[in-house]
């Protein structure tokens, strides 16, 4: 799956920049920022209306499931419903185009939690990512929800401890922070469904002991933060998912 810890930040004079993306792009020069193991691109480009994002996707040799990982049209769609309630990129444009999908969004004036300006400062970005989730949890209306989260489908779950709209990839990269190190704004929603919690505070947490993120535990402050006691069956029922998936 296209994950936030199988993504490397890379040079944009390694890949060929598709045509989709140069027609989008116009004149403005175009900044690769990140590739995942799919073949995923994302590009960010300097116009006159403001800066904007490009996610491009070629669904060539990917499974029925890996696509629907990375289906941009269904992340734009999410986008815009999300975006009713909480923090999110706008959609500027989607399309399709010889194969592939894209994805235009505005940017938002904030910072990744993976930036190299937190790692000094984990405790800042922990408590923000957490404020985030809880914010996301809390805001978003499961009854009116049309979209199932991907662990449902798995039909070995826990019955979940409450039901709610999850993010679906909490990964330290996809919450963006103010320049104060409050929260600001969630990213890359394609995997958003109706989920046991569970299901993201497991991995947001896991996320952030990963040594590309900040090489440690934050549980506790985590879930503090947050404002819940830890369910270590879950916790661990939904890590080892994830690194079996």
């Amino acid at each position: 799956m296209s994950r936030e810890r199988l993504t490397v930040d890379v040079p944009d004079d390694i890949v060929n920049i598709p045509d989709s993306v140069l027609d989008i792009a116009g004149t403005n020069r175009v900044e690769l920022v990140w590739r995942n193991e799919l073949g995923g691109l994302t590009f960010r480009f300097h116009g006159k209306e403001g800066t904007r994002y490009i996610k491009w996707q070629s669904s060539a040799e990917l499974s029925p499931a890996e696509y629907e990982d990375v289906n941009l049209i269904t992340e734009s769609e999410k986008l815009r419903w999300a975006g009713q309630y909480v923090a999110v990129p706008r959609v500027i444009d989607c399309g399709k185009q010889n194969g592939a999908v894209w994805l235009v969004t505005e940017a938002i004036d904030a910072i990744p939690a993976v930036d190299q300006r937190w790692r000094d400062q984990a405790e800042v970005a922990v408590r923000a990512i957490a404020t985030g989730l809880r914010r996301f949890h809390d805001a978003l209306p499961v009854e009116s929800c049309p979209y199932r989260g991907a662990w449902l489908r798995t039909t070995s779950v826990p019955e979940p401890e409450r039901l709610v709209v999850c993010h679906g990839d909490p990964c330290v990269p996809n919450t963006l922070l103010t320049r104060q190190g409050g929260f600001s704004a969630h990213v890359d929603l394609c995997r958003l469904g109706i989920a046991d919690r569970w299901a993201d505070l497991a991995i947001a947490t896991y996320s952030i002991s990963w040594e590309g993120n900040f090489g440690q535990s934050y549980d506790d402050l985590f879930f503090s933060t947050y404002g819940i006691e830890p369910d270590a069956e879950r916790i661990q029922f939904y890590r080892d998912l994830w690194d079996k998936d």
